[in-house]
């Protein structure tokens, strides 16, 4: 299979988050799982490599999609990279009144250890 290049993968990373979460608010589950499972395709593409997985996480979080910057976030926290980066934008996010607020504060208290026993 054929790598694509960094560049492609930021902007599909955004492009994916960003309609998995108009899918969350729409209800349309279908087309959101399959956003989950294309997003999932490219964590899995960038975990092995640390180097591009910086690149990418950190630059999806520069993004303006808010959704994709949290997920980036959430996703560079699995990894242990970018930490003070993501621990930013998910406390930002996390100020928001929305579904996105309370997932970025969650992401974080789990992150943080207050939910024993619970991952990202």
């Amino acid at each position: 299979m054929n790598t694509p290049d960094s560049h492609d993968l930021i902007k599909k990373y955004v492009e994916y988050a960003t309609i998995e979460g108009e899918t969350k608010l729409s209800g349309d589950y279908k087309k959101g799982n399959r956003m989950v499972v294309k997003l999932n395709n490219i964590f899995d593409i960038i975990k092995g490599d640390r180097q591009l997985s910086i690149y990418v996480l950190s630059s999806v979080m520069e993004s303006h999609s808010v959704r994709a910057r949290g997920l980036a976030a959430v996703d560079a926290l699995r990894l242990g990279i970018c930490i003070p980066e993501s621990v930013k934008a998910l406390e930002e996010i996390s100020l928001r009144e929305d579904i996105w607020g309370f997932g970025s504060k969650m992401a974080l208290r789990i992150w943080r250890g207050e939910f024993p026993g619970k991952t990202l």
